[in-house]
């Protein structure tokens, strides 16, 4: 009889148990033939990539560690000691370092420019005017030799030379240090690829033309060549070392004293052409591949035994729930959401029955109840008060009702995920439920909002109380997944019957409220009154009108000039958008941006300033006026963009601006979130050439040293602290200390809000780099800022 025939004419037990069996045995041979094919070359590769990034990672540590060691003669040769090329005063300074160096270094010494040097320890030690470094440093190159037999010691080393130049420029002497090649050794000792805890290998350094820089077998040092034959008897290596002198990196195979060896191979950053090689017996390689093999095997036997006895077992236990559960979900798609499966096995089935009856329980619930916090919803809110306000006794009661909604809910969702976002609105609402008692009622709404129907609270006074003390909760910390997380709320308050008499009233006043609460800021609440409603009412005026002048680009731009304080001219400004509506007249700034910003205009709009403000910079060039920079405000949803330096770009280019000539302006706020794709993107906006500005520095929790890491060309000081220093002492002290560390830092500093001569005074006393305010000039038109870049007006 055919496995057809059986699988048809047995039943549902056999049919489990022959389709299981066949199934497992197929599968087993199939991932054991397949594995035996291919096990070898992706084993085979994944040591190959591995041994060789290891081999670039020992590369770069040498290469790095070398660089430091350039970087360390350097910082020796700008000293003002060396400098004076006063030897009483040089050789105690060199013996006092070298004391803190002698692992490193061989010596440390100086030279004349006659070629005369004096080391740490004995003043005209020789000349070393032949040493084919020293002309090349006397030409003012910094040198980092070939390997070589050092004049002082007779110590094998490598010279790093650096000229020592007076403050006029002119190369006075060269600043050395001879890196002992033995003592480099000891850098790459631990770098060795481990084979089960054995450390089966070990590194060694040849230069570009085989030379063996350092080796475990000091003897080898300067005296053996890989590419000789004489040097290890064997034509194989030699074949294999024009492969490492050839190649930047890469493998090798070939035998010595009978031994089979891999070789990896990398190119040593910094250096002219050394190579690091790391040797690894070959057998060390073919352990993985044969455990591999044998755990497979075992693996494939013990898969079928088990295949065999666990789909009898299964079938003989499982068959009948199996139906029941169907017959279970067959009632409940006919719309019988009273049915439940059994519960009483004790396996998956048993867990899938009692799945089932939470899902079904579920589905009743959902339609009054929240899913991810369990609150009762909308609908039960709506019917709830729908039913209490129709009732003589309730309508005679006062009640009511607090809408919170939380701010950067969903930051949190973009940047941990929804599984996170959900456990804070759990923990929000049971925060909530423990603050308001038993006898009033917590419903989550829609998204991040939450409604708090008081039934209990006595007098308004006492409410707006509960509601302060409920945001101050909110606010606190929470701490999810070692994710410490802060969230802040705002709030609308209503009272029925004032704000109100039915729920349709109640939540659309309550709603308006806690708009014009949001709008404050977080952590603030308001209380409904009816001048709420207009104030909405001409918002969504003002955002009608926003759209018609985005799409119409009907805004103006307006530049106020930044001052450089030593030569007061103008060197930079700033573009300030304006919009002058033909019915309204001028609407400011603060009211249109933060519209702009909730519907998602601040992206058209700002991609317009951008453009329109690049293509004015052009045009005043193209005028054959000094060059000057331009500086454009990004906002947090423009800057967040994916594409946002592609639109940078693209707007250079279609302008024919260089972008040397643009500063993009971040505030510290926007910086100080995503630090770290921050930093990635403000790198790649440097690359494009246009400088990066943080502008209101100081109003936020950031410092200046942190700014250390973000890649940016200046810091626009909060005018809060400049209006202010006249008076107080403490910005006075803010002020000075954030110039300063910033110059520190290499970078500049630009005073804004500059109003006073005594402003001006400080700032400058300070040292300040550029100022802007209406000391200098307001924001102007463009004809009236092109007549002061035509005048080529100075400022005192």
């Amino acid at each position: 009889m055919t496995t057809v025939n059986i699988l048809k004419f047995r039943g549902i037990k056999q049919k489990f148990s022959m389709m299981i069996i066949i199934g497992v045995i197929t599968l087993t041979f199939i991932f054991i033939t397949f594995y035996s094919m291919f096990t070898k070359n992706v084993v085979v590769n994944m040591l190959y990539e591995n041994n060789l990034s290891c081999t670039e990672a020992y590369a770069n540590i040498v290469g790095y560690w070398l660089q430091e060691r350039i970087n360390e003669i350097e910082l020796y040769a700008e000293n003002t000691v060396i400098k004076t090329m006063d030897l009483e005063k040089i050789q105690p300074y060199l013996q006092r370092e070298m004391e803190k160096k002698s692992h490193i270094y061989d010596v440390l010494f100086i030279a004349e420019t006659n070629g005369t040097y004096h080391t740490n320890d004995l003043i005209h030690a020789g000349n070393l005017a032949d040493r084919y470094y020293f002309s090349e440093v006397m030409e003012g190159k910094k040198v980092f030799s070939d390997a070589l037999v050092s004049l002082a010691t007779g110590k094998y080393v490598s010279v790093i030379a650096i000229p020592i130049k007076n403050y006029e420029g002119e190369i006075i002497g060269l600043m050395g240090g001879a890196l002992d090649l033995t003592k480099l050794y000891e850098l790459i000792e631990v770098l060795k690829i481990e084979n089960r805890g054995k450390v089966e290998s070990y590194s060694y350094i040849v230069d570009k033309t085989g030379q063996i820089i350092t080796h475990p077998n000091k003897e080898y040092i300067l005296q053996g060549n890989i590419s000789m034959p004489s040097a290890w008897g064997t034509e194989e290596i030699v074949e294999a070392a024009e492969k490492i002198l050839t190649q930047e990196k890469g493998q090798v195979i070939y035998t010595y004293n009978q031994i089979k060896s891999h070789a990896y191979f990398h190119r040593i950053p910094n250096t002219n052409g050394w190579k690091i090689v790391s040797k690894i017996p070959a057998y060390s390689t073919m352990h993985p591949m044969v455990t591999l093999h044998t755990l497979l095997i075992i693996t494939g036997i013990m898969v079928v035994i088990l295949g065999v006895i666990g789909s009898l077992l299964f079938t003989n236990k499982n068959t009948k729930p199996i139906i029941d559960l169907k017959e279970a979900f067959d009632r409940a798609a006919k719309g019988d959401l009273t049915v439940r499966a059994e519960t009483k096995y004790l396996d998956e089935l048993g867990e899938a029955g009692k799945s089932f009856n939470q899902m079904m329980e579920k589905i009743s619930s959902l339609t009054y109840y929240d899913a991810v916090t369990g609150l009762p919803n909308r609908n039960y809110l709506v019917e709830e008060l729908t039913m209490k306000l129709r009732h003589k006794k309730s309508r005679k009661k006062k009640l009511s009702m607090v809408l919170f909604t939380l701010s950067k809910f969903k930051t949190i969702n973009d940047m941990y995920g929804f599984e996170i976002g959900d456990e804070v609105l759990r923990k929000v609402a049971n925060r909530i439920k423990k603050k308001v008692g038993a006898n009033n009622k917590v419903v989550r709404m829609t998204g991040d909002d939450f409604i708090v129907l008081f039934y209990e609270m006595g007098t308004k006074s006492k409410i707006v109380k509960k509601t302060e003390d409920l945001l101050e909760d909110i606010s606190k910390p929470f701490m999810i997944k070692a994710h410490s997380l802060h969230i802040y709320a705002s709030a609308g308050i209503v009272f029925y019957p004032e704000d109100g008499r039915d729920v349709d009233m109640l939540l659309k006043n309550v709603s308006a409220a806690k708009l014009r609460a949001k709008a404050k800021g977080s952590g603030y609440y308001q209380v409904y009154n009816k001048s709420i409603s207009r104030q909405l009412s001409e918002e969504m005026v003002i955002e009608k009108y926003l759209y018609d002048a985005t799409a119409n680009e009907a805004f103006a731009l307006e530049y106020q000039p930044f001052v450089d304080m030593k030569t007061g001219e103008i060197v930079e400004t700033e573009a300030l958008i304006r919009w002058y509506h033909p019915e309204k007249g001028f609407i400011p700034p603060s009211q249109f941006i933060p519209l702009a910003e909730k519907t998602g205009l601040i992206i058209p709009i700002g991609n317009w300033v951008l453009w329109e403000a690049c293509r004015q910079n052009k045009v005043w060039q193209d005028k054959g006026y000094k060059p000057i920079t331009m500086s454009i405000n990004i906002s947090a949803l423009q800057f967040a963009r994916e594409d946002f330096i592609e639109v940078v770009k693209a707007t250079l280019k279609e302008v024919g601006l260089a972008p040397q000539y643009v500063a993009l302006e971040i505030t510290e706020g926007i910086a100080m979130e995503n630090i770290e794709e921050n930093i990635v993107k403000l790198r790649q906006l440097k690359e494009l050439g246009v400088k990066i500005s943080i502008d209101d520095f100081g109003t936020g929790f950031s410092s200046l040293s942190y700014f250390a890491r973000f890649p940016i060309d200046s810091l626009k000081i909060d005018r809060s602290f400049i209006q202010n220093i006249t008076n107080s002492r403490q910005s006075q002290t803010i002020v000075a200390t954030i110039i300063s560390m910033g110059r520190a830092l290499g970078i500049e500093n630009i005073a804004e809000g500059v109003e006073t001569k005594e402003q001006l005074a400080f700032i400058k006393g300070e040292s300040c780099h550029k100022a802007q305010g209406y000391l200098f000039s307001k924001p102007i038109n463009p004809e009236d800022f092109e007549k002061l870049l035509s005048e080529n007006k100075r400022y005192e």
